[in-house]
């Protein structure tokens, strides 16, 4: 169930019942958050259209991804597991293991041809046209999401830019001028500001410092719907240099479509329903934000940020701006995490080849704990894994990491905790390293900075416990479970 459209996947879900339509008149200050969050469950709940918010013309569409059925549909699995399995068929047959493989990886480099984005000349994004003076961020329906939020926020804006050297690299130029793309929150301040909350240890606030650097300023695009799968790939934490536009293209199975924006030097994704485009200034004072709700469950800190300024914005005839509202798990963006979380495992194994299987539990936010289970062969192998994990972009900042041996379900926290009950000693199996802290963590001391915990409860070798004292779990052998399985009826249970 797929389609290039916002609008035309909406009217699919309410043919299924997977949203709802709400044509009472309600509030985007706090009703709407309200609504949607009451509604959420354990499966994530509806997605819900609100056709008649109060002062505005743009119908609201929120909890658009927020359930693990929509995901998958939407990526073209039958679940969330599916997309592991599909990126590890592809990577089978595109990393050639000798000269014979290397006739398989030719139809692969083929298909990776058919996903750069393609230029279009029109867009449907791109059907109204406002510039200059005419641009008013109030005729937008963006919610003020919980008490306390101080400004109104835009949740799900993927926000485009590149590397200030101009287009977008081309392998003939060798020039580093790549695409960046990311979906973080956006604050409105008055007609034609936005502030951007991100943290300065991202690649967009590296990127600013490199313009100012070069007393340029950078253009920013955000852009708000289209191809739910291009909302995927901006949210999901890819590798570095890897363009999210061209991964939305694999996922798709066809390329994505890109116009020239009105008012800067970019493109845009051609099915948006609506692009704010403007610039930051990098030499401008920043702005102190209020605290805004974030997708940890918690409001974010009081910080300096800096400012887009609205040059543009253009939009569909008939747009439906479409909102995240962030909450306690398991929200919308906590989905898109699981969702991220099966995209992203079979890469992480490239590096780490021992990793069978890891989760993000929603306890943790997604973030801040990781559980990984691996096929040990060697002392102090999880150890390794650990430091490994924490090497990685997303895993980079979590605070908690659990490995335990290969058999063992990490979907499964109460199976994850008998382990460490099981096999962790304190006084052995406790790694403590200081390092990168996740900035939404409101744990640490310092913003940015913080311990993080490992803990091996692998199953110890000899060289790691000694023979005595390695536990054998209580198991039936094959053939005692083969005699009760034959027998069973029998036992007229």
């Amino acid at each position: 169930m797929t389609s290039d459209h916002l609008a035309d996947w909406l009217t699919q879900w309410h043919d299924v019942r997977e949203l709802v339509r709400v044509s009472a008149a309600v509030d985007a200050v706090h009703e709407i958050a309200a609504i949607t969050d009451r509604l959420r469950s354990d499966q994530g709940g509806p997605a819900v259209l609100f056709d008649h918010v109060l002062g505005q013309t743009i119908p609201v569409v929120t909890n658009l991804l927020g359930s693990p059925r929509r995901l998958a549909a939407a990526l073209g699995v039958g679940s969330l597991d599916g997309l592991s399995q599909r990126l590890d068929d592809w990577l089978s047959l595109t990393l050639p293991r000798g000269k014979l493989d290397t006739w398989k990886l030719l139809p692969r480099l083929a298909e990776l041809s058919q996903w750069p984005p393609t230029l279009e000349k029109t867009g449907l994004c791109q059907q109204v046209v406002k510039l200059g003076r005419d641009v008013n961020l109030a005729e937008l329906p963006a919610l003020t999401m919980w008490p306390g939020d101080a400004a109104p926020t835009i949740t799900w804006g993927q926000l485009h830019t590149q590397s200030p050297s101009g287009d977008v690299t081309t392998a003939e130029s060798g020039a580093d001028t790549r695409r960046r793309v990311c979906v973080v929150p956006l604050e409105v301040r008055g007609r034609d500001g936005l502030l951007i909350h991100g943290d300065e240890n991202s690649e967009l606030w590296s990127l600013l410092v490199e313009y100012g650097s070069r007393g340029q300023q950078m253009p920013v695009a955000v852009v708000l719907g289209g191809d739910p799968l291009t909302s995927v790939a901006s949210w999901a934490p890819l590798p570095g240099r890897t363009d999210p536009l061209v991964f939305a293209g694999f996922l798709r199975n066809r390329p994505v479509e890109l116009v020239a924006a009105r008012s800067i030097p970019l493109t845009v994704p051609a099915s948006a329903e609506i692009v704010f485009e403007g610039f930051v200034d990098p030499q401008a004072a920043y702005e102190s934000s209020g605290p805004i709700s974030r997708e940890t469950g918690f409001f974010g800190p009081r910080e300096s940020l800096p400012v887009m300024r609205v040059t543009a914005i253009t939009h569909r005839a008939n747009p439906v701006f479409p909102a995240m509202v962030p909450g306690a798990a398991p929200s919308e963006s906590h989905w898109l995490d699981r969702a991220c979380e099966r995209l992203l495992l079979p890469l992480a194994r490239l590096w780490i080849p021992e990793l069978v299987e890891w989760r993000w539990p929603f306890a943790g936010a997604n973030r801040h704990v990781v559980f990984a289970s691996i096929r040990k062969t060697y002392a102090q192998q999880a150890r390794k894994v650990m430091h490994a994990l924490w090497s990685l972009p997303r895993a980079a900042t979590a605070k908690m990491l659990v490995v335990v041996d290969d058999d063992v379900d990490v979907r499964d926290e109460n199976a994850v905790w008998s382990s460490v009950a099981a096999h962790a000693d304190p006084a052995r199996d406790l790694v403590l390293w200081d390092g990168p802290a996740d900035p939404l963590d409101h744990a640490t001391a310092l913003r940015g900075v913080g311990r993080k915990l490992g803990l091996d409860a692998t199953r110890k070798l000899p060289s790691e416990a000694g023979a005595a004292r390695v536990p054998q779990p209580l198991r039936w052998t094959a053939e005692i479970e083969q005699r009760l399985q034959a027998r069973w009826p029998e036992f007229g249970l």
